[in-house]
């Protein structure tokens, strides 16, 4: 089975920063590194269900508040 979802970096950004964590910090609690961070910040790039998941984990939110809302999706051309 395959989820689509579309991620919104924005929120990424904005609940990094209310916990007070750098990007060296978030990328160090997820194991990455600091420009995999940047990079998922700025929109450049996918990002899987997994690495969402800990990504959530690392900054104790739900999944759900890192997906665009409907409204805010781009539409999808056929």
């Amino acid at each position: 089975m395959k989820f689509e979802f579309e991620f919104d970096p924005d929120a990424l950004r904005r609940i990094r920063l209310e916990r007070g964590l750098s990007q060296n910090k978030l990328a160090a609690k997820v194991g990455r590194p600091a420009t995999d961070i940047s990079r998922i910040e700025r929109g450049r790039g996918g990002l899987s269900v997994p690495a969402l998941a800990t990504l959530a984990r690392a900054l104790d939110a739900p999944m759900d508040a890192f997906i665009k809302a409907a409204d805010d999706r781009e539409p999808v051309s056929a």
